[in-house]
């Protein structure tokens, strides 16, 4: 059933199950009864099988950016603070604009936690063997650019069996409310997978443009390719799943003032951002 409450589409032996009111958040990826993501745990967000990150990614420092000389304020949460993270998108109910057998469109119309009016939108494409995610943000300020960042949040299963293979020569090291502050050679991804016990207690990013990362497990072999800067690994020691998050820019670009030309979107412009899931058992 497609109502505002939950989206479920379906293609071949794949499920999805989306959930517009909980910042457009995907409850559940299945193929042939296999959990491709952790499917939801609880009712909030954070306990969803993925959410969308807009329009940043990852932690802003106290939640101030400086932009053309200007200092602006950005909404702080308990999750994070002292610092911002991970945009209001996930925070916000989206609005079904479009939804069929096996596609949906949402839209986001922004909130007052964001120094620019903004909207969003996400488009899922399932497809009996991966899932596409397309986020677009538009600037809706009648004069002024706005920094703009993408990303995904996903939840993975885990098990003794993970493993992650990806490319990527830097990562960021925290200081200790978390913020990124040190980039730093490191061999951890190189190529070869890597059993999720090496992996453990990692809340870093690492530098890999237009990230293509492998997740293998038991039953479901999943890779995963975005566009951007990046992906942050997060794997605590004491749950049974890990992320991995492919964003758009570094974390605390924008509190640094650190901008790329594609984190700056002018005033009525849009852009836009995929990434896929691609699945087999």
């Amino acid at each position: 059933m497609n109502d505002q409450t939950q989206l479920h589409l379906a293609k071949g032996d794949a499920l999805c199950r989306i959930a517009p009111a909980l910042g457009g958040s995907i409850m559940a990826l299945d193929c042939g009864g296999v959990a491709v993501l952790r499917r939801a745990v609880g009712d909030k967000p954070i306990d969803m099988a993925c959410f969308p990150l807009v329009p940043f990614a990852n932690r802003i420092d106290q939640g101030r950016i400086t932009l053309n000389g200007t200092d602006h304020a950005v909404a702080v949460y308990n999750l994070g603070a002292p610092h911002a993270i991970h945009g209001d998108g996930w925070r916000r109910p989206w609005t079904v604009e479009e939804a069929g057998p096996d596609h949906a469109r949402l839209r986001l119309d922004g909130s007052a936690d964001w120094p620019w009016p903004y909207r969003a939108w996400q488009s899922f494409t399932l497809e009996e063997d991966g899932l596409w995610v397309e986020i677009t943000i538009e600037n809706r300020h009648e004069s002024e650019a706005m920094p703009a960042g993408f990303g995904l949040h996903p939840y993975f299963p885990r098990s003794p069996q993970s493993t992650v293979a990806a490319e990527a020569g830097v990562m960021w090291f925290n200081d200790p409310t978390g913020l990124a502050v040190c980039p730093q050679e490191s061999g951890l991804f190189s190529g070869a997978p890597v059993g999720i016990e090496a992996l453990e207690g990692l809340d870093n990013f690492f530098v890999a443009p237009n990230p293509r990362i492998v997740i293998g497990g038991p039953d479901m072999t999943v890779t995963l390719s975005g566009q951007g800067a990046g992906f942050h690994f997060y794997c605590p020691g004491d749950h049974d799943y890990f992320c991995v998050e492919p964003v758009s820019h570094a974390p605390n670009s924008f509190g640094r003032g650190e901008w790329g030309a594609q984190d700056i979107l002018p005033a009525g412009e849009r852009r836009s951002q995929c990434y896929h899931f691609a699945f087999q058992a």
